[in-house]
């Protein structure tokens, strides 16, 4: 092009001298205008070529540093708010950054397909950014595939951390509940009822019977009146004051295993070994004055 624009100038130069005004020369010089403009034109079109290439280049590298600046915490620690946010959001920006430099490289594709124009350095350029950003693609493809990964795994042990909320509390609830079992177990095996009072009173209550006027007399024999006696930790009571002058033990208790003390002139039934005591009988039956 560069030649035949140097000829046409000579031409010019020689037609000059022959005469300004003449035909060939008023011909040549509107070509050579024509192919000025189309050198123009062309130059012009190259010259954006490179400039969206070089930006594409320039977008790629803000890729790679966003790329750098995304940090996905090793699986077990938890995503802060504002850090998940912050990742959602580059993300997002690299998604769109891609999509848009493929859309520009792809114009530029077509365009020079289009015109015919063919260009070394050109297709080489394009074909080097093509392939940049198609591992970058790759890359934020992965970065996706990590956080969707962390993302299922903090599903998961959120949802076994929550069954394992739901067993501790169930065996909590069991463990209470047994508790609550044995507790009451152990104390109907260590509660006991006593009561004194005097022979008729035990008689009305239907504590103490008999059958005749020469029967002898048994206790705790028939539907007694269970309200009538006091109830008891057999282990804690150690000793019971009977406000009374006069007392005689009813039920059977082993003798090693109490003692009837006087304080001011009444008794008190001492309880020396109160295993022992109530080993026999769980109810205690004291007749007073």
């Amino acid at each position: 092009m560069k030649s035949t624009i140097f000829s046409l100038a000579i031409l010019l130069v020689l037609l000059t001298s022959c005469g300004k005004q003449s035909a060939d020369y008023k011909a040549l010089k509107a070509q050579n205008d024509s192919l000025l403009n189309s050198k123009l034109k062309l130059q012009e079109e190259v010259d954006g070529y490179f400039s969206a290439m070089t930006q594409i280049e320039e977008n790629i590298d803000k890729i790679k540093s966003t790329e750098h600046t995304i940090s996905i915490q090793p699986v077990g620690q938890e995503l802060g708010e504002d850090q998940r946010t912050k990742i959602n959001e580059d993300m997002q920006y690299l998604s769109e950054m891609l999509q848009t430099n493929k859309e520009e490289l792809d114009r530029i594709k077509a365009k020079l397909k289009k015109n015919g124009f063919k260009s070394k350095e050109l297709e080489n350029t394009i074909a080097r950014l093509t392939r940049s950003l198609e591992d970058e693609s790759e890359k934020v493809t992965t970065l996706q595939t990590q956080l969707a990964e962390k993302d299922s795994l903090i599903v998961k042990l959120g949802t076994t951390v929550n069954d394992l909320g739901k067993n501790v509390e169930t065996l909590s609830a069991d463990a209470k509940e047994k508790e609550t079992k044995i507790n009451e177990q152990d104390e109907t095996i260590h509660t006991a009822w006593y009561v004194f009072g005097t022979k008729k009173e035990l008689k009305e209550q239907k504590i103490i019977t008999s059958d005749g006027l020469f029967s002898p007399q048994r206790v705790l024999q028939r539907d007694f009146n269970k309200n009538y006696f006091v109830r008891i930790d057999a282990r804690n009571t150690k000793s019971i004051p009977l406000y009374s002058t006069r007392a005689k033990i009813l039920t059977n208790h082993p003798k090693s295993s109490y003692t009837l003390d006087k304080d001011n002139g009444n008794f008190i039934l001492i309880i020396v070994d109160p295993a022992e005591f109530w080993s026999v009988s769980k109810y205690l039956v004291i007749e007073v004055d």
